[in-house]
């Protein structure tokens, strides 16, 4: 999501500030895990600097890369409103600084504020039709899959073109619904082609025009 259609970016200066002045500053390191599948907590996080990893872990302890959230965004939202547990693991993917506000706080607060509520709705929404976009990348060519996973971790929080992703090769895997050795086999079709930079812990996009061009997006 781009930042100017994050959850923040769609709220009024005094709706922001109604936010800020009944939240908690947080930060977390990278690599810290910010709360677990199956918690019982039902607090929201507003990211304002860094990004964060949403997993989920099988029986076997397999994970799947749901999505990577940044600036912006608003993290938790279901849990705060049906009160159900944590579906998801939070992973900070760098160091990560925002704000939390419980649940309680929350509901009062969209009330008060009908903008908070409706930016809220419109964030849910978003991210169902991007479940259902990410469904048809699971059925197209697999270098198609690993080019819009790509652009689309690029450009969360920045408008600079050539940006870095910073996942590794599994997490890559498990977003773009294909094996580890593909995603390696295709990453190196980009890297031979000079379209990108790889080193162990991420990737640099250098020619946007002609990843896009190659995926076909």
């Amino acid at each position: 999501m781009r930042a100017d259609q994050s959850f923040w970016g769609m709220l009024h200066e005094r709706d922001r500030t109604a936010l800020e002045a009944a939240a908690t500053r947080v930060l977390f390191q990278s690599g810290s895990v910010i709360c677990h599948q199956g918690d019982t907590s039902r607090n929201v996080l507003l990211v304002s600097h860094g990004r964060v990893k949403v997993s989920r872990f099988a029986l076997t302890g397999e994970e799947t890369v749901l999505a990577v959230r940044g600036p912006g965004e608003i993290i938790g939202e279901l849990s705060a409103i049906d009160g159900r547990h944590r579906s998801a693991t939070l992973t900070a993917v760098d160091p990560v600084s925002g704000m939390v506000i419980h649940a309680s706080t929350l509901k009062r607060l969209c009330t008060a504020h009908p903008e908070i509520a409706w930016a809220m709705l419109r964030v849910v929404a978003a991210r169902q039709r991007a479940t259902g976009e990410q469904q048809d990348l699971r059925t197209g060519p697999s270098l198609h899959r690993v080019g819009a996973v790509l652009l689309d971790l690029a450009h969360r929080g920045t408008d600079d073109l050539i940006a870095t992703v910073p996942l590794s090769q599994r997490e890559l895997a498990g977003i773009a619904g294909i094996s580890r050795e593909t995603v390696s086999r295709h990453l190196k079709t980009l890297r031979d082609a000079g379209i990108i930079s790889t080193n162990r812990t991420s990737i640099r996009i250098l020619r946007e025009d002609e990843l896009r061009k190659l995926c076909g997006i």
